[in-house]
């Protein structure tokens, strides 16, 4: 008989600490909820040397890309993406400009 006391006597504490937690603000900052987005949306890679190239008709030096010739970490980051857009048949080199590969979009590049 006196442990069915205790016994009711803990579920009664126990709904009462859940509503003290209840009833007290959580602490810290709210979670953010994000709606569902779907899975991968497939777009197509944009190319950042072709999106520069588009700007100028006349075509560019990789040091023009990356905005000077002292803008080595620039040039550094350039280079690989343009080797990409070369093997895409997106870009060609034309000429030399200071001593530099000129590269053109194959779009913008009409009969001689």
């Amino acid at each position: 008989m006196e442990q069915e006391l205790n016994s009711e006597n803990v579920q009664q504490e126990g709904q009462e600490t859940q509503a003290e937690g209840a009833e007290k603000p959580r602490r810290g900052r709210p979670p953010i909820i994000r709606p569902a987005t779907p899975a991968v949306v497939s777009k197509p890679a944009e190319n950042k040397v072709v999106r520069i190239l588009e700007k100028n008709p006349l075509g560019m030096t990789l040091p023009e890309m990356a905005g000077g010739p002292r803008q080595i970490k620039r040039m550094k980051t350039l280079r690989p993406i343009l080797a990409e857009a070369i093997k895409l048949g997106l870009i060609m080199p034309v000429s030399q400009r200071a001593g530099h590969t000129v590269y053109k979009l194959v779009r913008n590049m009409g009969p001689r």
